[in-house]
């Protein structure tokens, strides 16, 4: 089982007790309207259904629940063609998902033959386009996508992180 440890948090695999948390973190209005693809509402029964679909870990499929130690799940981490995450409303502007982004990013790239991740976000999320910036990530183009949560198309930028960049991004704060 692939659990990544951080100073504050714990990614691990999903369970189906992590149901009633995820219905909530990703069923409140201000979290879905991030996430195009997800419906909304969130229900419970699609909480269970989406993480009874989840697999361990790999490379070509991510899916790890952020962990607070004390408090449980409160956030996700993914990788399924493009890398997404959502944190929780109430653990907003604590540094969190920088901190699960880059223990996900680090055990990404450390897995043989693992090249550039790709990664979105809605035109409008500054906050999510703000940190990928920071992870260093380069805008590769923009397009637009049906929102669920939103029920009409918005603009998505289009992100790229390859493992040339997250290496050189590493060795800078290193040094």
């Amino acid at each position: 089982m692939t659990e990544l440890h951080t100073s504050r948090l714990v990614l691990r695999p999903a369970r189906l007790d992590d149901a009633p948390r995820f219905a909530l973190g990703v069923g409140e209005f201000a979290v879905a309207r991030w996430l195009t693809p997800m419906p909304w509402p969130f229900t419970l029964a699609m909480a269970t259904d989406w993480l009874r679909q989840t697999a361990e870990p790999g490379s070509d499929k991510s899916l790890f629940i952020v962990d607070l130690p004390g408090k449980g799940l409160i956030g996700c981490m993914a990788h399924n063609r493009e890398f997404g995450f959502w944190i929780a409303r109430p653990h907003w502007g604590r540094g969190y998902a920088m901190e699960a982004a880059t223990a996900f990013l680090d055990w990404h790239f450390a897995q043989p033959g693992n090249g550039a991740i790709h990664s979105s976000a809605q035109g409008d999320n500054t906050a999510s386009l703000s940190m990928k910036a920071r992870l260093g990530f380069q805008q590769m183009g923009r397009e637009r996508r049906y929102s669920h949560a939103l029920q009409y198309n918005v603009e998505h930028v289009l992100t790229r992180l390859t493992r040339a960049d997250w290496l050189e991004r590493e060795n800078r704060e290193c040094a």
